[in-house]
């Protein structure tokens, strides 16, 4: 007999262990799942195979070796960190397969992968693919995972339920360092599931982990009870109806909890984003500290800047035209700028195959440094960096998404970004002729006129269809009519750009404010609008010339007019290499790059999702005439060779910064734009809490359904069993001490509570009585027991009263009753035997 139960038993061993390893081998297969989106790579199911084999084989063969305390530790460590540095090169970094060098730099990649490889995980593109050492966190993560879970559950003991964190672990690599970009929302039965991929995985984790943990709960009671029946004679019930009752309070709760967190989902998601890992690490903190580089523009011309050389380009120099340096996609009204929600990531090294591909080289001269990376916008790899600071450059490089130009903030000093005498080397896709984009329309709404009022009347002047040949013809008209100046005044630092233009050409000084706030602009328009009224309406283009400055203002201008026209548009910072069109006053760099080449354009998006580039640079040929109101104009005028042959005295001066008559301040946008903030937060945190308490709602409905359920009954007699069995679990929730015995008047006089002893007479007598009771005696049954539980509820405090609302001891204790075998001591069998 015992040989019998001690196989049992080792079977039973052998079940709950193959049953936790199940779990673990489910839970990397979920983690694999979860990784997919990160790598898009089917390396990713090698790597997890690798590591979860790795894993669960050096935690088996520590318990076959019995490896135990810190030296059993120490040693499984150690078998780790060697079978890690056997297959990290093979399975993880297979580009480093390339000989004896390239394994070892693929071991030390791997080996630094252990405390670098998350920064990398963050700054890259998605999808990662096999790209360099990207694989080797989710190889940590699998072997490590596996490892822990696989110790946990092979020690079977009050640890091993702790075997489900490193699984939960495993899955939330994948949901952690993805996308902040969830999945698109699924309709399910007429509700809208937000981000229905992450919820599935959500809910089968939960699912998996609870039931793992009740199935080695349901083994380990089993092989308790198969110890116990060597000493005791067994008559329990059925186990598969006691499995199902016991287990159906916890599923009950899991359901209430999934269904009632997939109701509020959509109200949640809605008041909040969800946030990645990689959303915290972004260069974008760094750019945005800078200076607007369109702000500094005219510092390039000055005596300094405007013949000392900013870049060296080497390459297929003849093939590129526009450079951006840097890509300005936000305005506040003071000045363009990087948006603050831009994301930068990361570009792999290695371009792949592909057509039209361009080589540039770019070296730093002694007139430039700082973030901004000189680069195409058809990056198709990272820059290869050279020179002593080249690690640094390359960990610090970056590119905003859709060509919104490239980065880098490797520390240089007190600052960051390039220093002279650093160079890279690119390799870009050739920048293709825009698609035809004069039939293109934009959105309907536009600018607003309480803000721009002199930039819509301009517009509306000009009469021209909301089109993208429209948008085009009106940044023409205003290029023709506008007049370049790089300066206020025309002294010592004004020389070098002024003696150029004159050389182009014929050229006259005017002074022109820098800056490029909605006050400047609007000057800029209000004087065409002066213009173009004093001149009439069939005035030539010669007389309508106003507007004077430079590309700081009018790349402003103009992307505020394709705004208007209903289109999306940037301003560029860069330069100009041969294949881009001649711009008058700026020319193309060929090999060396000075600051009077650099250039400012606006790019435009096409509805089809490309960028439409279009040159802002104002005429120079042309100056502006002085008209007044009803002058009849000359049919073929004339322009002074010097159109300022007077002194004149600078305009009065006008602060970029100044524009709080134009900015909206009232109070209401104000109060508005701050309550919703304290609103959002408030509900995010009301819905959490619910989401919390759902569990604590179903322990007290259960209850309610209960107490109702049993005094509800139609017969009298069930009814009054129903009372004493309501009596038996508000002494177990109260936490009365009684025994639970067979007997009510015996489990009465153990409680020691005459209303318990009152109350098993009136229900002995119900039940064993020839006579069958009445509603009256069932009334007076129930009424007993809430005079007994008001009794209870007045001797407590309410901290007490809490807790046994809450408590699920009455659930449990009927569970273990109904699952106790009826024993009878061995000493006790001749008293009973007939």
């Amino acid at each position: 007999m015992s040989r019998r139960l001690a196989a049992r038993e080792r079977r039973t061993d052998r079940a709950i262990e193959l049953w936790g390893l199940g779990y673990l081998v489910l839970g990397v297969v979920l983690a694999t799942v979860a990784a997919w989106p990160v790598y898009q790579s089917w390396r990713v199911v090698l790597v997890a195979v690798v590591g979860a084999v790795i894993g669960g084989g050096i935690a088996l063969l520590a318990r076959r070796l019995a490896w135990r305390g810190i030296t059993g530790a120490l040693l499984t460590a150690l078998v780790a960190v060697a079978a890690y540095a056997v297959v990290v090169v093979p399975v993880a970094i297979p580009s480093a397969v390339t000989g004896i060098p390239g394994i070892a730099r693929g071991i030390r990649d791997g080996i630094v992968g252990v405390v670098v490889g998350w920064k990398q995980l963050l700054t890259l593109d998605l999808p990662l693919g096999e790209y360099q050492a990207v694989l080797v966190p989710f190889l940590i993560v699998t072997l490590v995972g596996t490892l822990l879970g696989t110790i946990l559950v092979l020690r079977d003991d009050r640890w091993t339920p702790l075997a489900a964190l490193p699984v939960v672990a495993m899955v939330l690599f994948g949901v952690a360092f993805g996308s902040s970009e969830t999945s698109p929302a699924a309709d399910l039965f007429g509700i809208e599931l937000p981000a229905p991929r992450e919820l599935l995985l959500a809910v089968l984790t939960l699912l998996l982990t609870v039931g793992w943990l009740l199935g080695r709960s349901r083994l380990v009671r089993a092989r308790a009870l198969a110890r116990a029946r060597g000493g005791t004679i067994s008559g329990g019930g059925g186990s598969v109806w006691i499995a199902v009752r016991r287990n159906a309070l916890a599923v009950g709760l899991i359901v209430v909890a999934l269904v009632g967190g997939i109701a509020v989902a959509p109200a949640a998601a809605q008041l909040a984003d969800r946030d990645a890992l990689r959303d915290g690490i972004d260069p974008g903190i760094v750019v945005q500290k800078q200076p607007s580089p369109l702000s500094d523009y005219r510092g390039w011309f000055g005596v300094d800047s405007f013949d000392t050389e900013l870049f060296r380009v080497s390459g297929d120099v003849e093939r590129v035209g526009r450079v951006p340096l840097a890509v300005l996609d936000d305005y506040d009204g003071e000045t363009v700028h990087v948006a603050s929600d831009t994301r930068f990531s990361r570009l792999p090294r290695s371009a792949g195959a592909g057509d039209d591909r361009i080589d540039l080289g770019v070296r730093i001269g002694e007139g430039y440094s700082g973030v901004w990376v000189l680069s195409p916008s058809a990056l198709a790899a990272a820059p290869d960096f050279a020179g002593p600071r080249a690690e640094a450059l390359d960990d610090g490089f970056a590119i905003a998404a859709d060509g919104g130009g490239a980065v880098d903030v490797a520390p240089a000093g007190d600052d960051f970004g390039l220093v002279p005498g650093d160079s890279y080397t690119l390799t870009a896709d050739e920048q293709k002729a825009p698609a035809d984009f004069d039939s293109a329309t934009g959105a309907a709404t536009g600018l607003d006129p309480d803000e721009y009022p002199a930039l819509l009347e301009w517009a509306s002047l000009q009469e021209l269809p909301r089109t993208g040949a429209g948008l085009a013809e009106i940044i023409d008209r205003l290029r023709a009519r506008g007049y370049l100046s790089h300066a206020l005044l025309d002294d010592a630092d004004s020389t070098s750009w002024i003696e150029a233009l004159k050389a182009d050409g014929r050229y006259s000084f005017i002074s022109s404010y820098a800056g490029h706030s909605r006050a400047r602009i609007e000057t800029l328009f209000t004087s065409l609008v002066d213009q173009q009224r004093r001149a009439g309406e069939k005035a030539k283009d010669a007389t309508l010339v106003a507007a004077i400055g430079d590309d700081e203002q009018f790349s402003v201008a103009a992307a505020l007019l394709a705004r208007e026209w209903g289109f999306q548009s940037r301003v560029v910072v860069g330069i100009r290499l041969p294949a881009a069109e001649e711009v008058p006053g700026i020319p193309v760099c060929t090999e060396v790059c000075t600051g009077s080449q650099m250039s400012a354009w606006v790019e435009v998006r096409d509805p089809r999702g490309g960028w439409v580039p279009f040159d802002v640079t104002p005429q120079f040929a042309k100056a502006p005439t002085a008209i007044t109101e009803g002058e009849q104009l000359p049919e073929n005028p004339t322009v002074p060779d010097d159109a300022q042959s007077e002194a004149v005295d600078p305009p009065q001066a006008q602060s970029d910064a100044s524009d709080a008559d134009v900015v909206p301040t009232g109070d209401d946008a104000g109060t508005a734009a701050g309550f919703w903030p304290v609103v959002r937060g408030v509900a995010i945190g009301a819905l959490a809490l619910l989401l919390l308490l759902l569990p604590v709602a179903a322990i007290v409905l259960a209850k309610v359904l209960r107490r109702r359920f049993r005094r509800g009954a139609s017969d009298p007699e069930v009814r009054i069993v129903g009372a004493w069995e309501e009596l038996v679990d508000a002494y177990s929730d109260a936490d009365v001490p009684f025994d639970r015995l067979p007997s009510r008047l015996l489990l009465a006089r153990s409680a020691g509570r005459a209303a318990a002893g009152q109350l098993a007479r009136e229900v002995d007598r119900a039940v064993f009585s020839e006579h069958p009771p009445s509603t009256a005696d069932a009334d007076s049954a129930w009424s007993i027991v809430d005079d007994e539980r008001q009794t209870l509820r007045a001797g407590s405090s309410f901290w007490k009263r809490l807790g046994t609302a809450l408590t699920l001891r009455s659930f449990i204790a009927r569970i273990r009753t109904s699952n106790r075998p009826i024993t009878v001591p061995l000493s006790m069998r001749k008293e009973i035997a007939p």
